[in-house]
């Protein structure tokens, strides 16, 4: 009785509301995309530039040079700010600075990871999206089948119509999967590329800790 009423629905409704499904969810993945590109985009690291600066205030033992020098919104430059700040505070401790840095690291990385996992999830449902489609297309067909007969079925449109929705629907499915992988790819990337320089800092902060000038700390 349920498998029957079930055949009846999906004969009615047939594939094509999981092409809107798709769509929604394409549409879900681009503006998650959007959203990061252009977060990273306003807290560029610059990281060149940077590490010009911060280095070698650093090796002059210069504080407030290198506070100063990783002044802005980064991930990088949130990070070594963690060290230096408590630094100024006279802490000269490695252990204790290098733990205000990881504890900031961790804050960083939530942040710039918010959302990527949007992207691998639309990765990996949006294929079986599409392959639902072709579950309901197939069985659309050979539920018209059963009723037309083998002989009639090659003439009848709805069971081609049937058919060209399966196809269409995996077709349109593995199309909003592969972007959304390579999306998540490419901008998880771009953060462990961020993560590994905010690390390269926070060693070189921790390796000459003892040159900063203790009544060099920040001012207020």
């Amino acid at each position: 009785m349920l498998t029957q009423k079930l055949l009846d629905l999906t004969a009615s409704f047939g594939a094509d509301w999981v092409n809107f499904v798709l769509v929604g969810v394409s549409i879900i993945g681009l503006a998650v995309f959007i959203d990061r590109v252009l977060f990273y985009a306003r807290t560029a690291e610059r990281f060149t530039a940077l590490k010009a600066a911060f280095s070698p205030a650093l090796a002059a033992g210069d504080l407030k040079g290198a506070i100063a020098a990783v002044e802005g919104d980064s991930l990088s430059r949130n990070v070594v700010r963690a060290g230096l700040l408590l630094a100024s505070r006279g802490e000269r401790q490695p252990a204790s600075v290098e733990q205000a840095m990881l504890g900031q690291l961790s804050e960083e990385r939530g942040r710039y990871e918010a959302r990527l996992s949007v992207l691998a999830t639309i990765g990996n449902i949006a294929p079986l999206i599409g392959l639902l489609g072709t579950v309901i297309g197939i069985v659309g067909a050979f539920y018209v089948l059963g009723k037309v007969g083998t002989v009639q079925a090659s003439s009848n449109s709805q069971v081609m119509a049937s058919i060209g929705e399966a196809l269409v629907v995996t077709g349109f499915g593995i199309t909003v999967a592969v972007p959304a992988v390579v999306a998540y790819n490419g901008l998880k990337a771009h953060v462990n590329g961020r993560l590994k320089q905010a690390e390269a800092l926070s060693r070189e902060l921790v390796a000459n800790l003892a040159r900063l000038d203790t009544n060099g700390g920040a001012e207020g």
